[in-house]
């Protein structure tokens, strides 16, 4: 049996508690971990109010969803909505997953920054989604000739091991 303290760095125990404060209240408030969703979510610096989801998402919602192999939650954009799934990415991200509709448990309706809240409907908030979406391509490019440089690397490497 954990203790309390036990109980709060286990992080199976916490993310448990965030599905069950979606189905028993329907939100809740929880702060981020990770560098996926930056420069608008920073580590442990931002919290974000979750609610749960009631039917589909749109593009540019922030899922909240747990892969049935991990324990942890991400909290990653939708950019597309397709008939069985989602294809999700996070801000800081170039990789885009496919998350089936049945693995989301939340989508974000705003975070706290200091102590001022941002609604996701708010323009401040709106325009930061536009410039991501217009900027994906740019990054992507940008990332190219490193993700290109890796690929060569491996496939040396395992052209030496044989």
């Amino acid at each position: 049996m954990q203790n309390k303290k036990e109980k709060m760095n286990d992080p199976s125990a916490f993310q448990t508690q965030i599905e069950r404060d979606l189905v028993s209240d329907g939100w809740c408030l929880c702060m981020t971990e990770g560098d996926s969703m930056e420069p608008l979510l920073r580590e442990q610096k931002n919290a974000v109010l979750i609610e749960r989801v009631n039917g589909l998402l749109n593009i540019n919602d922030v899922a909240l969803y747990r892969r049935p192999w991990e324990k942890k939650m991400v909290l990653h954009r939708v950019v597309k909505v397709r008939k069985n799934d989602y294809l999700i990415c996070g801000d800081n991200r170039l990789y885009r997953e496919p998350v089936p509709h049945d693995w989301v448990v939340g989508v974000m309706q705003g975070y706290y920054e200091g102590e001022e809240f941002i609604p996701v409907t708010s323009e401040r908030y709106l325009a930061y989604v536009q410039k991501m979406r217009r900027h994906y391509w740019i990054r992507y490019v940008r990332a190219l000739p490193s993700r290109i440089k890796r690929k060569i690397h491996r496939i040396v490497s395992n052209i030496m091991v044989l």
